[in-house]
C-alpha cells in the first residue's frame, strides 16, 4: 500500500522510531523525526538480530549494511555459572543471526532513513501532545506545533505519545540490575555468545 501525500511525525529517533520512519518513507510517505538529543548516538551494548529481525531490516534495504556491521552469530553456549559446566548448546547455523552493537544497528537505521528523504529535527523535546482534533499535534519546547495524518510514539520510557493515549503510569524499580561493557572480538575468533548461569544472576559474553 502506498502511502503518497501522508504526512507523519514520529517521535524519537532510536531503533523503533527510525525503522517505523524508514518504513513510511519507503511507502511514500513525508515523514519527519523529533528528537530531543543534539545528535543521533547510542552507547549501548551487544545485541543480537534474530531471524526476523533480519527479515525487516533487509525489507528495509539495510541487508548489506547490516551483514557489514554484525558478526553472523554460530551459536549460544550455556554455561552452569558456579561450575562452568557446559548445560546446552543451541545452533543459530540455520537462521540469520548477527550480533551487532546497539550503535552500529541505530547508524544504519540512520542512514537508511536520511537515505529515504527522512527529515530529522535535533534538539526538538516534545512538551505537549493534543489528540483532540482531527490530525493528531505535538508542541515542543519552543512552542512549535507540529501536526500530522499520523503521529507515531517512539519516545522511550516517558513517553509524551504513550500518556497522551493511555495515561500516565509511573516507571517502577522491577529489582533486576545490569552491568554492561564491550570487548572487541578478536579476528577470527568463533562467533558464540556464551550464558552463565546462577541463581538469580547470569552474565553474557
Amino acid at each position: 500500500m502506498r502511502l503518497d501525500g501522508m504526512q507523519v511525525t514520529v517521535v524519537g529517533a532510536g531503533v523503533a522510531g527510525l525503522a517505523a520512519a524508514l518504513a513510511l518513507a519507503r511507502r511514500g510517505a513525508a515523514v519527519t523525526v523529533l528528537e530531543q538529543a543534539d545528535a543521533i548516538r547510542e552507547v549501548g551494548a551487544g545485541l543480537q538480530v534474530s531471524p526476523n529481525g533480519a527479515a525487516v531490516l533487509r525489507a528495509l534495504g539495510l541487508g548489506p549494511a547490516l551483514a557489514a556491521a554484525g558478526l553472523r552469530a554460530e551459536a549460544v553456549q550455556l554455561f552452569d555459572g558456579p561450575t562452568g559446566r557446559p548445560v546446552l548448546r543451541l545452533d543459530l547455523a540455520r537462521g540469520e543471526y548477527r550480533f551487532v552493537h546497539r550503535a552500529d544497528l541505530i547508524a544504519l537505521l540512520r542512514d537508511g532513513a536520511l537515505a529515504a528523504g527522512v527529515g530529522l529535527r535535533l534538539l526538538t523535546r516534545v512538551v505537549g501532545v493534543d489528540l483532540s482534533g482531527p490530525r493528531p499535534s505535538v508542541t515542543d519546547a519552543s512552542g512549535r506545533v507540529h501536526d500530522a495524518d499520523l503521529l507515531v510514539g517512539a519516545d522511550g520510557l516517558r513517553s509524551r505519545v504513550h500518556a497522551a493515549l493511555n495515561g500516565t503510569v509511573a516507571p517502577f524499580f522491577t529489582h533486576q540490575v545490569a552491568w554492561r561493557t564491550t570487548i572487541p572480538c578478536a579476528p577470527g575468533e568463533a562467533a558464540v555468545a556464551e550464558v552463565h548461569m546462577g541463581p538469580g544472576r547470569h552474565v553474557v559474553s
